[in-house]
């Protein structure tokens, strides 16, 4: 099996297990992070996305509800932290629903 076949399996068991992740990404003077649903089912899921910085001086916080459609990827939340070097930062997101899921997604400054 090829390395990019494994790749879309992975990604597909993702997206069924954890329809809802965090996506982090490098931007001029900080860091954006997203909240991106995609399920290959129909179904309901609350969120919050979490993120402090400064050591717990700064907290921002998003939460909704998503509902997904099957195979359709979304944008659900966005924000933008300025982060430059020596920055200290996490973020947590929290997933409940699509059946009985449960589960949180980490990301932060530390390489």
């Amino acid at each position: 099996m090829a390395w990019a076949e494994i790749g879309a399996i992975l990604a597909m068991t993702t997206a069924a297990t954890q329809p809802l992740r965090l996506h982090v990404e490098p931007v001029e003077g900080g860091i954006r992070l997203e909240v991106i649903g995609i399920s290959p089912i129909a179904c309901t899921a609350r969120y919050e996305l979490e993120v402090t910085g400064n050591a717990g001086g700064n907290r921002s916080s998003q939460r909704g509800t998503a509902n997904l459609l099957p195979d359709r990827q979304v944008l659900l939340a966005s924000t933008t932290i300025g982060a430059g070097p020596g920055s200290d930062w996490n973020a947590v997101l929290r997933v409940q629903g699509c059946g009985d899921l449960n589960y949180e997604e980490f990301a932060n400054s530390i390489p």
